[in-house]
This record gives structure tokens, C-alpha cells and sequence, in this order.
């Protein structure tokens, strides 16, 4: 793919991209400039090359810097937002359907009225940190539970023991979907699927829209499963 610039633009870039050069030369050109005793004609002209060379890196360097403060404030109001959003049980409470316990946190999403904390549904949470381990979604977990990244209808939970996770025999941590069903995992203990016996150690990821099972065996070789072949 060809990109034109045009004479203005090819001048930004390679004047940014060689700053190496630039830098030290429009500095150069900028003291001379500034310097009283110069002749008014080697400054002026100083004058005008410095321009030429440090325009190009004033304006980066004011992208960049504008970019870590737009960066800072938009942290600053995230935080913000958690901290009104972040509610500490003193009591033991249901919460959206899970049982909680007192000093349990729950992460509310930062679009969730927390006048209506008590009506509040499952896809208005963004995660828990349980101090005692809960059922969730017939699961027995502990530690966390919190939704996946750009999957609201998906969970990270932590298994409080190795358990059967919608039919798959789990360790540790896991990832199940709102409708029950097994998103991944790593097996507690030999199993079959999609006509295949997968060992203890292996980590499955159920891939639904596919139909398919890529799992990493405890030797690190990667497998893809078709569930529709067989």
C-alpha cells in the first residue's frame, strides 16, 4: 500500500524521524539565533532554521505530553469511579444472587446507580473478593470472582477444591459462562472428550462459536478438538 504524504507531511515525518540530527542542529540554530552578537541577518536566518527543524519535535513532544496527562486524568477518574462503586459487607448479604459474607468486597460496574445497590442484578457487578468461600453457579469458589474482560456473560472464579465445572473435572482457576457452561479450565484428572483421552494438567478452552476444544497438554503441545466432526 502506497501512502502519499505530500511535501508538508514527508517533512514532519523525516524531520521527527531524523531527531538525532534535528535536535542538535535546531539548537545549534536556536543559540545562534539567540545569541546578541550575531549579525541581525545570522539570526534572523538562524532563527528561521530552528523553526524549521524544532517545529516538527515541539509538536510530538506536545502530542506526547498531552496524551500522559489526558492518560492521568482519565486514571484518576477511573479510580474515582471504582472507589464510589466499591462496597465492603458488614454483614453477611445476598448480592445479585450470590451469598456473601461479612468483609467481602464487591466491585460494582461504574455505570450502576449505587442508589439501587439492593436490586442490583449480576451484570451490574464487576467482580467480588471473598474473604470466605460461596457458591456461585453451583460452584463452590473462593477468593475472586469477577467478569471477563469484553464478555459480560463470562467469569473468572477461583475453585475452592477440585470440582466438576458443568461437567468438566477442574483445578484452580476457571472461566464459565452466565448459561452454564464451561468456558476453561485446567483438568483435576484424566478425561475424554470429543473422542480423545486429555490428561490430568491439560488446559481446555471450549471455543462455543467454533465448536471446537484447543486444549495445551501438560507438555506444552498445543491440540485443536472439531466437536463437529465427531
Amino acid at each position: 500500500m502506497d501512502f502519499h504524504f505530500g511535501p508538508f507531511g514527508e517533512y514532519l515525518i523525516y524531520t521527527f524521524y531524523f531527531w538525532y540530527v534535528t535536535l542538535p542542529a535546531g539548537c545549534l540554530l536556536l543559540w545562534a539565533c539567540l545569541r546578541r552578537k550575531n549579525s541581525s541577518w545570522v539570526r534572523w536566518f538562524s532563527g528561521i532554521g530552528a523553526a524549521v527543524l524544532l517545529f516538527p519535535l515541539l509538536v510530538a513532544m506536545w502530542v506526547i505530553v498531552s496524551g500522559w496527562i489526558s492518560d492521568g486524568e482519565s486514571r484518576r477518574e477511573f479510580r474515582q469511579q471504582k472507589a464510589l462503586h466499591t462496597f465492603i459487607l458488614k454483614q453477611p448479604e445476598t448480592v445479585a444472587g450470590i451469598a456473601l459474607s461479612t468483609n467481602d468486597t464487591v466491585y460494582y460496574q461504574t455505570d450502576f446507580d449505587m442508589n439501587y445497590r439492593k436490586q442490583a442484578q449480576l451484570t451490574d457487578v464487576d467482580s467480588v473478593h471473598l474473604s470466605k468461600p460461596t457458591r456461585f453457579f453451583n460452584l463452590q469458589v473462593k477468593d475472586y470472582i469477577g467478569v471477563v474482560i469484553n464478555c459480560p456473560d463470562t467469569w473468572n472464579v477461583t475453585l475452592a477444591y477440585d470440582q466438576l465445572v458443568f461437567g468438566w473435572p477442574c483445578t484452580g482457576k476457571a472461566v464459565i459462562a452466565t448459561d452454564s457452561t464451561f468456558v476453561s479450565g485446567t483438568l483435576s484428572e484424566d478425561h475424554l472428550a470429543g473422542g480423545r483421552q486429555l490428561p490430568k494438567g491439560a488446559k481446555v478452552t471450549y471455543k462455543r462459536d467454533y465448536e471446537q476444544l484447543n486444549i495445551i497438554l501438560p507438555d506444552s503441545e498445543f491440540i485443536t478438538i472439531d466437536l463437529k466432526k465427531e
